[in-house]
């Protein structure tokens, strides 16, 4: 849920700012989409290193290295937020976190059927009821603003 009100909060400042100072320019709804999502990646990936202990509750114990995941999945999530801020690497980036999303979403999945206690996954599987949605949602976004040609 904090990712939503992230990613929709930096969404409609970055909208006013540019409506106020930027006033002169059309509306780029799209630039305000691609910031607005890398200041949600940003605020996760904060996350991989300050809750990791969490975060490595949500994948498998059978799975080697599972902090080294957390980490490079952190370090991914930074990279994207500043692909996502470069013109020329934002259809790119866009891209590769939809894939990054579809392949994270299992985690996801185990967490809530294990009912971790992180991120609303200790709710069990009906946290599975907010969480794919907003997965589907964050796809499509990732789509709009950074992926789809105008």
């Amino acid at each position: 849920m904090a990712t939503l009100i992230v990613l929709l909060s930096t969404f409609a400042f970055a909208v006013l700012i540019r409506f106020f100072f930027f006033s002169q320019q059309p509306l780029n709804y799209r630039l305000c989409g691609r910031i607005a999502l890398a200041a949600m990646f940003l605020f996760t990936e904060i996350s991989h290193f300050v809750m990791d202990d969490g975060m490595v509750q949500m994948l498998p114990a059978f799975m080697p290295l599972r902090y080294f995941i957390i980490y490079l999945t952190g370090v991914l999530e930074l990279l994207f937020a500043v692909g996502l801020l470069l013109p020329n690497y934002s259809r790119l980036t866009g891209i590769l976190v939809t894939a990054f999303l579809i392949c994270v979403f299992p985690s996801n999945v185990y967490a809530a059927l294990n009912s971790v206690d992180f991120g609303g996954n200790v709710n069990g599987p009906m946290y599975l009821l907010f969480r794919a949605p907003l997965q589907l949602f964050l796809i499509g976004w990732t789509w709009i603003v950074a992926v789809r040609q105008h």
